[in-house]
């Protein structure tokens, strides 16, 4: 879990560079970036679900499911 946790905080990381010095389209970039964040989140919700720790759990939750339903309207509705 810690290595993939890794590898999406670099993906977040190099797109949200990727796409403010305009390497890539940020119409490319932030979905891409928005997607590895709010998978993140859901595994640092299951961690929080681990240690028993209920209000990081659901808040961490609501967060990532905001940030797909966000995606989701720029992609599709906008």
């Amino acid at each position: 879990m810690k290595i993939l946790k890794l590898v999406l905080s670099i993906i977040v990381i190099v797109f949200a560079i990727l796409g403010l010095t305009r390497i890539i389209s940020f119409d490319i970039a932030n979905p891409i970036m928005l997607f590895a964040l709010a998978t993140l989140l859901l595994l640092r919700s299951v961690e929080y679900k681990r240690s028993r720790d209920d209000s990081g759990f659901i808040l961490t939750i609501i967060t990532s499911a905001f940030v797909y339903i966000v995606i989701i309207y720029n992609l599709f509705l906008s």
